[in-house]
């Protein structure tokens, strides 16, 4: 669906338009992640995912029950460039609904909604 503006300026006895539309459009992935993330604890992970549309779609990450990915301080953080990050922890610290779980990206605008494949997030534990 377009939308534009029409703005006009008088000059002198003659008036001068300009029309420019914008279409919109509806998201699509210019980085899908990969299906599958394996990482150490120790050095955790970054799985990247962008979209473009019109308006700009937001990001977000969803369970595979389509509930949302909460930021949980110290093990995963969902950043506003779209990247959702595994910090590296302690052993102790390992949770199998975070470290062994499968994700979605999400790309949302006005337009449309897509989702990515599913990822499956595996983290390992480091016998250092």
């Amino acid at each position: 669906m377009p939308s534009g503006s029409l703005p006009c300026q008088v000059l002198s006895v003659q008036v001068r338009c300009v029309l420019s539309f914008s279409e919109h459009r509806a998201p699509t992935f210019t980085i899908e992640p990969p299906n599958k993330v394996i990482f150490l604890n120790s050095s955790g992970e970054s799985v990247h995912c962008a979209a473009l549309g019109n308006p700009r779609p937001s990001i977000s990450w969803v369970l595979a029950d389509g509930t949302a990915a909460q930021d949980l301080p110290g093990l995963r953080l969902a950043l506003a460039n779209g990247t959702l990050l595994f910090l590296p922890f302690m052993a102790e610290n390992y949770r199998q609904d975070i470290h062994a779980s499968t994700y979605r990206c999400v790309a949302s605008n006005l337009v449309g909604k897509i989702s990515s494949r599913d990822i499956r997030i595996r983290a390992g534990k480091c016998v250092c």
